[in-house]
């Protein structure tokens, strides 16, 4: 039994546009899942060397971690699609975590420093939570 030539074309068609949507939402979650791990590279950098700094009180350490600000900063404006799971609430931790790190790094009182330091640990933890398991 022969497949007439027109249904032949709609199958293909239709198998091609399938494959375009797919690969379009897919690019679009794996872009997601880059700047989720790109922000919290950009954490972990900035908690060494807030440590750094802090633990050493040198200047060269107050460098490295305006510099790591900046960098954290500029990555928790991260625009996620719907595709991943709590984006909206992501977003928001995201920032507040880049907030709290900014907050820290220009308090200069030790007890200040703490407790935006506790906050800043507990920010981080919720932003963790939303992300859900590590794969």
């Amino acid at each position: 039994m022969k497949i007439a030539k027109p249904t032949k074309w709609l199958i293909v068609s239709i198998l091609v546009v399938s494959a375009v949507v797919f690969l379009f939402f897919f690019r679009m979650y794996r872009d997601d899942i880059k700047a989720i791990t790109d922000f919290m590279a950009s954490y972990e950098q900035f908690d060494k060397a807030v440590f750094f700094y802090t633990g050493k009180g040198r200047l060269d350490g107050l460098g490295k971690a305006n510099e790591a600000l900046i960098e954290l900063q500029a990555r928790a404006s991260l625009r996620l699609s719907s595709l991943i799971k709590n984006d909206g609430a992501l977003m928001h931790r995201a920032r507040e975590v880049a907030d709290l790190c900014r907050r820290e790094l220009e308090d200069f009182g030790m007890e200040g420093r703490r407790i935006l330091h506790e906050k800043r640990i507990a920010a981080y933890a919720r932003f963790q939570e939303l992300c859900g398991p590590r794969r």
